[in-house]
């Protein structure tokens, strides 16, 4: 298990021992399934010097003779393998003798069961070969013939049609553009005229900025439109935790939200939202006339009079120069809606 910042959760904690329990009899579980394939031989992997936990530690006992006859095995010899050495451990360096309770190599009594145990010296195993292949890939080709070259001739077929293939994807068939950046550059959008701009900016200091922007954005998608002030300022503690706003800034969101949702188009939302014809952070694809697919997000759109209003919140002390594009993005969302619904819609800026 891989601890977190050096922490574990405390459901972990509470049923750690009951979870460890079920690994083991998983392992004992898997150890059983391994052993029970062999036919004829069971190759077991140890240490001849010790005994490690494990998976293999259930089946120790029928691999290790006990301690006391470890260094002395029934007999050097085994049938049907080379004559072994003194030592069952590869590498141990020069002059450090074998341990007493090592394992020596040879046929050996295991501690459980009547059967018996060999020892390998891993110093008569050529350790680390790899196995060559060549030979055998060249007698398969040798005897394919002539079919060779009709490989090769499908292999370069088909290598030409992935590289077609390769140079058609390259070349884009849809261009797709976020709608702000699309607004930012485009001067003419059908509606954008009619999209109405409502006031509900409280008056007085406040903070200003990116970050001030966002933290009240991200709470008027989370706060519900019937929220108390209590409800707004918990959602606040949250939302200004995960985005490092400053006490200040917090505060402030909480006051200029309570504000927005008092606000009657709002109001008008939340009763929509009761009849479920209301969608916030509503994600929209609009296909324009060229083929060009534009995705956008409408912060607020609600059901009223048949038609829909879509609400887009922006809390620029004043909108300036941006307000042709805020007007441009807004009616591209009414277009979007409207085409999704086949109802009629209409924009509105909320200045909150």
């Amino acid at each position: 298990m891989l601890r977190l910042a050096n922490c574990s959760p405390p459901e972990l904690l509470e049923h750690g021992e009951e979870e460890m329990e079920r690994e083991r009899e998983e392992s004992v579980r898997l150890l059983y399934v391994a052993a029970t394939r062999a036919r004829d031989v069971l190759v077991v992997p140890v240490i001849g010097d010790e005994r490690r936990a494990g998976w293999l530690s259930a089946i120790e006992p029928a691999v290790y003779p006990d301690h006391l006859s470890a260094g002395r095995p029934l007999s050097r010899e085994a049938p049907g393998v080379p004559a072994f050495g003194d030592d069952s451990v590869p590498g141990r360096p020069a002059g450090v003798a074998r341990p007493f309770a090592s394992v020596m190599p040879g046929l050996q009594a295991p501690e459980a069961g009547a059967h018996r145990v060999v020892w390998w010296d891993p110093a008569v195993l050529r350790l680390g070969v790899r196995p060559s292949i060549g030979l055998s890939q060249t007698r398969i080709l040798e005897a394919e013939g002539a079919r060779g070259g009709e490989a090769a001739a499908t292999y370069a077929a088909w290598r030409a049609n992935r590289d077609a293939t390769r140079a058609r994807a390259a070349n884009a068939t849809v261009l797709v553009r976020t709608a702000t950046e699309w607004a930012a550059s485009n001067a003419e959008i059908q509606g954008a005229e009619d999209v109405e701009i409502v006031d509900a900016h409280e008056k007085g200091q406040r903070p200003k900025g990116v970050a001030f922007g966002a933290l009240v954005h991200v709470l008027m998608s989370v706060v519900g439109l019937d929220d108390s002030r209590e409800a707004v300022a918990a959602h606040a503690f949250v939302q200004a935790r995960l985005l490092a706003a400053t006490d200040q800034d917090r505060d402030a969101a909480v006051e200029v939200v309570v504000a927005a949702l008092a606000h009657p188009l709002l109001r008008q939302a939340a009763v929509a939202a009761s009849r479920g014809e209301c969608r916030r952070e509503a994600q929209l694809v609009v296909r324009l006339e060229d083929g060009t697919l534009l995705e956008a997000i409408a912060d607020l759109a609600f059901r009223a009079d048949k038609a829909w209003i879509v609400v887009d919140f922006k809390t620029d002390a004043e909108l300036g120069e941006r307000e042709t594009v805020y007007r441009r993005q807004v009616a591209l969302y009414v277009l979007g809606i409207a085409e999704a619904t086949g109802a009629r819609a209409r924009g509105c800026l909320l200045r909150i």
